[in-house]
């Protein structure tokens, strides 16, 4: 499932990925997946340009993501609000604040 720079234009962010992807995955598939994709962990110092968020099995199989393809808007927000480069870090702050405000407006309209 997309997350962070990978699904950022998917939820609603002008921050567009570049060679890079970020998901989430169940940890039941991680093997499966980076056999599929020849994936090789990044080593020496090196940053790679695929994070996998390695999602326990127990806890993947208790949340409700039959049929997505992109994480919950929060969780994309709070992954590129963690990136280490500026651009991707205003972009989660933006979509937190959105998301706050939305939010709020909910809860307005509830009282």
């Amino acid at each position: 499932m997309r997350s962070g720079i990978s699904a950022a234009g998917s939820v609603g962010s002008d921050l567009l990925p570049g060679r890079e992807a970020d998901a989430y995955l169940a940890e039941s598939e991680l093997q499966n997946f980076v056999d599929r994709h020849v994936l090789h962990p990044a080593g020496g110092g090196v940053e790679g340009n695929v994070r996998l968020r390695i999602v326990l099995d127990d806890v993947w199989n208790n949340l409700d993501f039959s049929g997505r393809s992109v994480a919950p808007k929060a969780a994309v927000a709070l992954d590129l609000a963690g990136e280490r480069d500026a651009r991707s870090q205003a972009a989660g702050k933006s979509l937190l604040r959105e998301i706050d405000r939305e939010n709020k407006k909910r809860l307005n309209r509830r009282r």
